[in-house]
């Protein structure tokens, strides 16, 4: 799993360099955000722009997590 965290870390790394990508597209499958059908959401952890279908609410942290770092959060 720890692999898997540090190649996804990797493609996101990447990404990010082109220019305003993570505005238009979720960072974790590049689906395009739109205003009312895919809106983008903050990720408490990593900072990135996610997709609804890329990321959970936590209710205790009262934010939005991203697969990633929820991942992340289970790893010791």
């Amino acid at each position: 799993m720890k692999q898997e965290l540090a190649e996804e870390g990797s493609r996101c790394s990447i990404l990010t360099k082109q220019h305003r990508f993570n505005e238009h597209c979720c960072i974790r499958c590049c689906a395009p955000f739109t205003f009312l059908i895919n809106p983008k959401r903050l990720c408490l952890d990593c900072q990135y722009n996610v997709c609804k279908t890329c990321c959970t609410y936590n209710k205790r942290e009262q934010a939005w997590l991203c697969a990633a770092c929820q991942k992340g959060r289970l790893v010791p």
